[in-house]
């Protein structure tokens, strides 16, 4: 076996002792530029989005605040066919940033008016009227603090509206306008006005069709990731954006449109319950009723649906017209097993009996749909 030189064993070793000074000082040197200050110092440092250094001297605070406050003026064009809807209302931004620039440390952060840090989602409409913000209001001037600054906007658009039908016509709907920020949660936020929270004066809607019925205004927030990756304060991520929702709740009058869209139903289902006061031995006659009821009942569901948008989703109006159908299936079950000595029908070969019960039955299963 060949020995190794002993000059070559200098030099593994040599490069070995190389390597590892290498790691070392390569570790050294990360520790080094490894952040320690704090989530607060970071932020306010000028080294993290939004890249504007203050202190405690400065004005401005992280995270910025933006307060709206919602005017509604118009709410029409609602029908569960149409996929959005016409309103006009006016908004109102309330913040204790100054109103043109902000300079802190030679590092600026501009403010002309809110557009600069939120906007309104809307789609692109031929019937888009909006007005250029106005800043400092005077009518309510006296009832906010100096510092607070104030800015007011006026629009007219269609909205997206999409229906939730699952309880049609027993329906609460919801018609949302959304406000987004333009900056990520870290340091921008909006919240709706401390000192003026929603409200919605019932009176200023004369264009709500008969049947609905204003019955509340409130606020949610949801938050929406972008796909842009910055450098936060909290390290290197996804930007996340916050979402300030106005809802108008609008109730619909359910007990009168229930009547109308299930009066044939009903009137079908009772045709068919004339059977029970016809004797079993008028065969005939009660299955041509019974008939006469199935052929009323599927006409009445073609009504209700043609009424609606197509839904991919079970509502109470496909429920009671389905137990309307139902109902009148087994009346004829019941007639027919009433008539042939091959079906012991118990208590149900009663004519009495049979009509109490599925009368029964009927009206407290209607009353379990509408409910619940």
């Amino acid at each position: 076996m060949k020995q190794i030189p002993k000059f070559m064993k200098v030099n593994r070793l040599l490069i070995l002792l190389i390597f590892i000074g290498t790691q070392i000082f390569s570790i050294a040197d990360d520790s080094d530029t490894t952040d320690t200050r704090s989530y607060k110092e970071k932020l306010y440092s000028g080294d993290y989005t939004p890249y504007v250094k203050i202190d405690s001297n400065d004005k401005l605070k992280y995270p910025l605040e933006l307060q709206l406050e919602v005017l509604v003026n118009q709410l029409r064009n609602i029908n569960i066919k149409k996929t959005d809807f016409y309103a006009a209302f006016e908004y109102l931004a309330y913040t204790t940033v100054d109103s043109v620039e902000i300079t802190t440390n030679n590092d600026t952060l501009y403010f002309r008016d809110p557009d600069d840090f939120l906007f309104l989602i809307y789609p692109e409409s031929d019937r888009l009227f909006t007005t250029d913000w106005k800043y400092d209001l005077k009518d309510k001037q006296d009832l906010i603090k100096d510092s607070v600054h104030q800015w007011s906007k006026y629009i007219e658009s269609d909205f997206p509206k999409k229906w939730n039908l699952r309880n049609y016509p027993f329906d609460k709907q919801k018609f949302s306008f959304v406000f987004e920020a333009l900056g990520d949660t870290s340091w921008l936020t909006l919240n709706e006005s401390i000192q003026f929270p929603p409200e919605i004066i019932k009176e200023n809607f004369p264009y709500l069709i008969d049947g609905l019925s204003i019955q509340d205004f409130s606020t949610e927030k949801k938050y929406k990731t972008s796909e842009v990756k910055s450098d936060f304060a909290d390290g290197f991520r996804n930007e996340v954006r916050e979402q300030l929702i106005f809802n108008i709740i609008v109730d619909r009058d359910g007990s009168y449109l229930y009547f109308k869209l299930f009066f044939g139903g009903f009137l079908s289902f009772l045709i068919s319950f004339l059977v029970y006061f016809i004797g079993k031995n008028q065969f005939d006659t009660r299955i041509t009723l019974s008939l006469g009821g199935i052929f009323g009942s599927v006409g009445n569901k073609y009504f209700v649906e043609n009424s609606m948008p197509t839904v991919q989703v079970l509502t109470k109006a496909d429920l009671i017209n389905n137990l309307v159908i139902i109902f009148i299936i087994l009346n004829i079950f019941i007639v027919i097993g009433q008539h042939t000595k091959k079906i012991n029908l118990w208590k149900f070969e009663e004519n009495t009996f049979s009509a109490t019960f599925i009368f029964i039955l009927f009206v407290l299963v209607n009353l379990f749909v509408i409910n619940f």
